[in-house]
């Protein structure tokens, strides 16, 4: 077994849910909806207007809604005759960037889960995007690791990155978060844009001189497993697990790696307090270095556990919400509540909750009473006279996102804690997440996640502008040399500023 080969087993846990929902939509000449005329093509658009019309939180915060009709309209109006389902996506994406939310988003045909991927179209390798360049961040292949990509298939690189970072998503105006979504999901962007491919001709520089390569296509699933694990620096097992710790005792620091808050909070709670004595009521290390760069959010009672440990207290954190419809629109084609299939007693369940929580109304909101949304969100452990006083270093990434982008801005105002890395992927000043519906389109099939609840933080620093995310004290990013060299930049910066603040004695 090839060294990658191994390491893309060892993955199979941690991305199997996640081929699951996304590679199944990949198989294109098998699609039960390869070809969509354009009477249904338009059918879709409208219904997918009227879902954020109608249901979305707040769709009109960057753009207004005679700016979004109008861009709707010119989308049906531009249509062809037919339009491959492929094809069609790239028009929901690049109308849905409009609305800049993170929480909202499009996704091909869900009725496709339970089917694997077999179709070699997809482009092969991970990238890295350092100063507007593409550069390939991957070994042992055709092209030399920290080639600069000047062009695949005749595009040029500036006119692929316009295209595809088109059809990410992002919260406002942050554009950390776009870079980093296309970089964890390349070939299935050149996929939506391009169409499939079963070669892609590379022109590239290394080491000053142009070349070019024909690489080979490859399926869905291992193309997405190569975009979780790149054999670079990231050779410790923290990068693909759910959560991990590890010790670096010469600086008697603890690293906790939290790749997403999709745990389990009893487990994790295990895990943190068997580093706590009760006896002197101190923790068993000086530094934490809490590492959220790859992490898009979930359970928030984590962020509660952390935040307890982190600052000896409960989380207040209060926030003004809204919604703008106390009844689930469209629940014909409405799949899932939440995670939860569309049943009658889910959809009740919803709007009895949106009834007793949104009970003022005013212009057309319903607004909560409740600011403090994270007593909804207590478990009930003994965190009494737990509280870790030393150096906390959180590590940040336009990948850091909903409650990882939360605990960030939260922790940002605590004096022990310093934050390393680049501006959040998630808004600083307000966000529309929480309830979550997932709607199939009635021709294409597409899912469509539409979140339910505005949220303005109370708190939120008035000095970010409106639309950008939490930005570090320490702003750190990958540059070209970090690639060539295979170095944690992030990482490296934070535990020499840990030796710095040892030897000054801050700790």
């Amino acid at each position: 077994m090839t060294k990658i080969t191994a390491k893309l087993v060892k993955l199979t846990t941690l991305i199997g849910a996640f081929l699951l929902l996304t590679v199944a939509a990949f198989a294109s000449d098998k699609l039960p909806h390869e070809i969509i005329n354009k009477e249904k093509a338009a059918e879709d658009i409208r219904f997918y207007f009227s879902l954020i019309d109608a249901q979305h939180g707040n769709p009109y915060e960057y753009i207004s809604r005679t700016e979004f009709k109008k861009l709707v309209d010119q989308k049906i109006s531009a249509l062809p005759e037919t339009i491959t389902n492929q094809a069609f996506s790239s028009i929901l994406l690049e109308l849905n960037q409009n609305i800049r939310c993170g929480h909202t988003s499009v996704t091909p045909d869900v009725t496709l889960i339970k089917r694997a991927s077999d179709q070699s179209n997809f482009f092969p390798y991970p990238i890295s995007i350092i100063d507007g360049e593409i550069y390939l961040d991957f070994e042992d292949v055709e092209i030399p690791h920290a080639s600069k990509l000047l062009s695949i298939n005749g595009k040029k690189s500036d006119q692929i990155l316009n295209d595809l970072l088109s059809l990410t998503i992002t919260d406002g105006h942050i554009e950390t978060k776009l870079k980093r979504e296309l970089e964890s999901r390349f070939g299935y962007y050149y996929y939506l844009k391009y169409g499939p491919s079963a070669t892609f001709n590379v022109d590239y520089s290394s080491n000053q001189e142009i070349s070019t390569q024909s690489v080979k296509a490859i399926t869905g699933n291992v193309m997405l497993a190569n975009n979780y694990y790149r054999p670079l620096y990231k050779t410790h097992e923290r990068y693909y697990h759910f959560t991990h710790l590890d010790a670096i005792d010469s600086l008697h620091t603890l690293v906790l790696t939290l790749n997403t808050f999709q745990a389990n909070p009893e487990w994790f709670y295990e895990r943190i307090a068997s580093r706590y004595n009760k006896a002197s009521k101190t923790f068993d290390f000086d530094n934490l270095v809490l590492d959220l760069r790859g992490n898009e959010g979930g359970d928030r009672r984590l962020l509660n556990i952390l935040y307890q440990i982190i600052a000896g207290r409960d989380l207040v954190d209060p926030s003004e919400t809204h919604i703008r419809a106390q009844n689930i629109f469209g629940t014909d084609q409405l799949i899932g509540i939440n995670g939860s299939f569309n049943t009658t007693q889910v959809v009740a369940g919803a709007e009895s909750y949106l009834k007793r929580y949104f009970v003022n109304e005013k212009d057309g909101l319903f607004s909560s009473e409740v600011m403090n949304w994270y007593d909804e969100f207590k478990l009930g452990f003994d965190m009494e006279n737990v509280q870790f006083e030393g150096q906390v270093y959180v590590l940040t990434s336009g990948k850091t996102f909903s409650a990882a982008a939360d605990l960030a801005r939260i922790l940002s105002s605590l004096d022990n804690v310093t934050l390393v890395g680049e501006e959040t992927g998630g808004a600083h000043e307000a966000r529309t997440a929480n309830m979550l519906l997932n709607y199939a389109l009635p021709n294409s099939k597409h899912n469509i996640q539409i979140p339910v609840i505005y949220e303005k933080f109370v708190n939120a620093d008035v000095s970010v502008a409106a639309g950008r995310g939490t930005f570090p004290d320490y702003h750190i990013t990958q540059s070209f040399q970090d690639l060539l060299n295979k170095r944690d930049a992030v990482f490296d910066f934070t535990l020499d500023l840990i030796q710095e603040n040892s030897r000054l004695g801050t700790n």
